[in-house]
């Protein structure tokens, strides 16, 4: 039961199931350029290092996208003052992580399936260039202390990696729009449950404090 996610098969669930993402898929395919085998063979090889460079580039960035913000909260638990820079706590650190492997354990498959070929053909050397693309624009934002998606960047570079077979019904625009979606939503749905969650907190009732009924 632990490795059900681990063993689960990507490359069947990106063509074969009945989602309507899948929907023409084979079709996308016909019209993306297949390259020579042996030039394949190159970049699957390469492909080991941009994806070391892509896993340090997706630690640097999202992990602290969220080490910041638990550790700016511990901050102000602990001393109840706030600074312009702290030190972030070595816990934090290892619990981001801890929490970046647990996602990529357990439901990084499904990421996978719709990322993978149900948007365009994938191919190594396509890889490659998806995952150099996005883990250079990663490192650079790093560096200006921007904080970004990992997520929205690899799928821009895979869009536009789709767009260099010079036709635009190469790529699942269905995918494509289901992604933009999902982080419209997102920013609405965080913010109204993070509200809610704040809500019932400052409005719970607190040990020490007595209450009247008033008429």
């Amino acid at each position: 039961m632990a490795t059900h996610c681990v063993r689960w098969d990507v490359i069947e669930q990106q063509v074969y199931d009945s989602s309507i993402l899948s929907h023409g898929v084979e079709n996308i395919h016909a019209r993306s350029r297949h390259y020579d085998i042996k030039v394949e063979h190159v970049f699957s090889m390469l492909q080991a290092i941009t994806a070391c460079t892509m896993s340090f580039a997706h630690g640097s960035n999202d992990i602290s996208n969220a080490a910041g913000p638990l550790s700016t909260i511990y901050l102000v638990w602990t001393t109840n003052t706030t600074t312009k820079k702290a030190d972030v706590p070595i816990w934090v650190l290892c619990f981001t992580a801890a929490s970046l492997c647990v996602g990529l354990w357990t439901l990084s498959y499904k990421i996978m399936a719709n990322l993978g070929n149900k948007l365009i053909l994938q191919s190594p050397s396509r890889g490659f260039c998806i995952e150099l693309g996005a883990a250079i624009t990663v490192v650079m934002a790093t560096r200006l202390s921007i904080p970004v998606s990992t997520t929205q960047i690899a799928t821009g570079c895979t869009v536009f990696v789709g767009l260099c077979n010079m036709d635009w019904r190469a790529i699942n625009w269905r995918v494509v729009a289901w992604c933009y979606l999902g982080w419209l939503i997102t920013l609405p749905v965080a913010g109204l449950i993070a509200g809610i969650l704040n809500g019932i907190i400052i409005n719970a009732p607190r040990m020490g404090v007595t209450y009247t009924m008033s008429n």
